[in-house]
């Protein structure tokens, strides 16, 4: 059988990206043969709306019968219900998935449908991925630095896991083709930009690539991740 699963990276130790529409790309794997997979970009990541339909008609076209991911939307699961896509939920590693996808142990998911709006929050800030430009490396205890891009460090929360991954600040600010939201999406892929102070172009990047834009009136990453449901969305540029 032929099947896809929504991946953060391009090959079998990547993890399972739990957004369908908004995932960097599918792994491709035929699941009768015992070597081979072939990963591929998502078409519908990078459409402002409708991202979902996007995917699963790519999909589609790739004539997998089976998809592994983590959060589908009602629009999505109709196509790929009318196409004869069957969808799993999985979480971890692809290799491992896969595995276990083989082994019947993956749960379909069936009969999706629009959740009332206090259980959609908390399923949303469940799979989040935020990032969060930082002045210190200081565990959870980092305090949140007002100016996005001079931040000296870099965090990405995974809401999910309760873990935070804290890097230096690398970005290139030489090379006009390369955004720093997009080396910022190509090396930790989050669902959720945190920001007190950005700029209007950097806003308007942000908004294209269909990502989330927080703030909110928080000192450290501690402070934000425990109050994920009373983060604002942010939509005024500190003017550069």
């Amino acid at each position: 059988m032929k099947i896809a699963i929504s991946s953060d990276g391009e090959n079998l130790d990547s993890n399972i990206d739990q957004r369908f529409g908004r995932c960097r790309y599918f792994i491709i794997v035929d699941t009768n043969k015992q070597e081979g997979y072939k990963a591929v970009k998502n078409q519908g990541a990078i459409h402002g709306h409708g991202a979902g339909i996007q995917a699963a008609q790519q999909l589609g076209n790739e004539k997998v019968k089976a998809v592994i991911t983590g959060n589908l939307g009602p629009n999505a699961t109709a196509i790929l219900d009318k196409i004869g896509i069957r969808a799993y939920h999985g979480s971890g590693v692809i290799r491992e998935v896969i595995a276990e996808f083989n082994g019947g142990k993956l749960n379909e998911i069936k009969n999706v449908a629009e959740p009332h709006a206090g259980i959609q929050k908390q399923q949303e800030n469940k799979a989040e991925r935020i990032f969060f430009p930082l002045l210190d490396n200081k565990g959870e205890d980092s305090e949140i630095s007002q100016h996005f891009g001079h931040a000296p460090f870099f965090g990405l929360y995974d809401a999910e896991k309760k873990e935070l991954r804290i890097i230096e600040n690398n970005l290139d600010h030489t090379d006009p083709a390369k955004s720093p939201i997009g080396q910022i999406e190509e090396a930790v892929n989050p669902t959720t930009i945190f920001a007190k102070g950005i700029g209007g172009r950097a806003i308007q990047i942000i908004q294209q690539k269909g990502l989330k834009l927080k703030t909110g009136d928080f000192n450290t990453v501690k402070e934000a991740v425990e109050n994920l449901d009373k983060l604002e969305d942010q939509t005024e540029s500190c003017g550069h």
